[in-house]
């Protein structure tokens, strides 16, 4: 049986506009003491209320080599934020006529292929197009994420060439930035204005936003922007600033005190009005009519009982979050310039601060470790080619949350609600186990995304001569790129190009995981005739062999 939160009714503390108590901001301020320093970056804080900021600050560096400190004017690029404003334009081209959310994309971009089936910029702003993610398919063909050029030319002519979907449109949630780039696109061929120029007259100039833009050209200079960093494996500082000339998925420079001008807008509805404001939070729905929590470009969900309305972002070093508590008034944006830091938690933190009351937790549920430590091990869905590693240490067990292109590569401790569930800590997801320890099975939910059931697996293992089969030189025509597949110390792995070797585990018959998975392919001669990669958010890529010598 599932615990039962009861919640307390929650108000927000009152006081004075423009300021808070010196004990209050002391509170706030110990909650980023570690990044309130000259030597580390940090972030910009703004807290909101009724239309006011009542507090905003600087922690830590904006420039690291020249000494300058972060102010509440300081620019950040703010990543997947900025897709609400290219959703934005997008809402507001519909309430015009310019558009109808259900038009087929291909009408404004034929450079989309024909998949057999019309996909909508409905499709696009709720993450339900099943086209593959522009980043993981440039990381794929070789392309260095955070230090080569990309061009929206770069990602136009990537997704001209592919072939398949990762599922048909509107039958999964599935994370996708070319989207939101292809969004960016469709505005400016339907208005004859870039995104840049149509938001600055539509929504910033309006809305007094006079430090905010659309980044369109990576060589630009921008005056008190802050630079981002992260650090190597030995510790040492680096400048992690990602090079980009193609935006609408990300790029939107701009600040905490101008981010309060946009959040402020969704109560006076000053730009767009009561539809536009309407539109932009109507979460979508999959095909067979399950729920989501997306909206365009915003999170809709709840926290301790209170709805929320939200996104966070990250690209290189830089990361942000903006959660928005509608019925009370009140909101926490942070922008940050430092690779590991959490904004989504930090805001969390500081909205606990102003928060009357506390919902009353269920006693922490004392889970049997025999049962626990019965479910880690290795899990795989065969549907979506995707793996995840359970373990459990110390009493716990954790889940690796990875992506591909390394923004988030870490290891999450669950929360246990029973013996055999678990939720992810300040997420929508839960895991459920059934069956014993030898043949689990795990179905992970997520609200608003629908439900993933994976299978626990016991990796085979395979000697060199049986590894032989599988080496070869294979291409695949939608990257236009080359894998070699070779043997080493006994093991399988992968060259390929501008990247070291990657190591592949054998995982089931024909099956391969290591930063991605591959499926190989046999002829009715059972040889191995090609394969299919799968990498979170590309599914099943098909490479074809091409040679058998190396």
């Amino acid at each position: 049986m599932r615990p039962i939160f009861i919640f307390l009714f929650v108000s927000l503390c009152t006081f004075v506009y423009g300021q808070i108590p010196d004990s209050l901001s002391k509170k706030v301020d110990a909650i980023f003491a570690e990044y309130d320093k000259t030597n580390s970056p940090g972030c910009a804080l703004a807290i909101l209320k009724d239309g006011k900021i009542i507090y905003k600050r600087g922690y830590g560096m904006s420039n690291m080599e020249y000494n300058i400190a972060i102010t509440p004017t300081s620019i950040f690029h703010i990543a997947s934020i900025s897709k609400q404003f290219s959703a934005a334009a997008i809402v507001r081209l519909s309430l015009e006529g310019k558009l109808n959310l259900n038009d087929d994309i291909r009408k404004y971009i034929p450079e989309v292929p024909d998949f057999g089936h019309k996909i909508t910029f409905n499709n696009l702003i709720h993450h339900t197009s099943g086209i593959r993610d522009q980043w993981v398919l440039q990381f794929l063909a070789g392309w260095r994420y955070n230090g080569d050029l990309i061009t929206e030319k770069d990602i136009l002519d990537m997704l001209a060439r592919q072939k398949a979907l990762n599922f048909l449109p509107g039958e999964e949630y599935l994370y996708c930035n070319t989207g939101f780039t292809l969004a960016a696109v469709a505005v400016k061929r339907i208005t004859g204005v870039s995104l840049r120029d149509y938001a600055d007259s539509v929504f910033f100039k309006p809305l007094g936003m006079t430090n905010t833009h659309f980044h369109s050209d990576h060589a630009e200079i921008t005056p008190n922007r802050t630079s981002a960093y992260s650090k190597d494996n030995k510790g040492i500082w680096k400048i992690s600033i990602p090079v980009f000339d193609n935006y609408g998925a990300t790029s939107l420079f701009t600040t905490i005190e101008d981010l309060a001008k946009w959040d402020e807008n969704f109560y006076t509805k000053k730009v767009g009005g009561d539809a536009f404001i309407n539109l932009m939070q109507i979460t979508g729905e999959l095909n067979n009519k399950t729920p989501q929590t997306y909206a365009s470009g915003l999170i809709v969900s709840n926290y301790k009982g209170h709805k929320t309305v939200g996104h966070s972002g990250s690209d290189a070093g830089y990361r942000s979050n903006i959660i928005r508590f509608p019925d009370e008034h009140f909101s926490v944006v942070i922008l940050a310039n430092l690779a590991s830091i959490n904004p989504s938690s930090l805001s969390y933190k500081v909205a606990d601060l102003f928060l009357k009351g506390k919902n009353i937790q269920p006693a922490a549920f004392k889970a049997d470790s025999n049962i626990v430590k019965g479910w880690a091990g290795d899990y795989f869905d065969m549907s979506t080619q995707s793996v995840r590693k359970l373990d459990y240490n110390n009493g716990k067990l954790s889940v690796g949350i990875t992506e591909l292109i390394a923004i988030y590569n870490s290891s999450t401790e669950l929360i246990a609600t029973g013996n055999s569930s678990f939720n992810i800590p300040n997420s929508l997801s839960t895991l459920t186990f059934t069956g014993d320890s030898s043949n689990a099975q795990l179905e992970l939910f997520t609200e608003g995304e629908g439900r993933s059931t994976y299978k626990k697996v016991n990796k085979i293992k395979l000697p060199s001569a049986k590894l032989e089969e599988y080496k070869g030189i294979f291409y695949s025509s939608e990257l236009d790129t080359k894998y070699e597949v070779f043997i080493k110390d006994s093991s399988l792995l992968v060259k390929r190009p501008r990247y070291d070797d990657l190591k592949l585990e054998p995982l089931l018959k024909d099956i391969f995981t290591g930063n991605f998975n591959i499926q190989f392919k046999r002829n009715k001669k059972e040889q191995i005739e090609g394969f299919f990669l799968s990498a979170g958010r590309v599914r099943n890529l098909y490479f074809e062999k091409i040679s058998a010598k190396l």
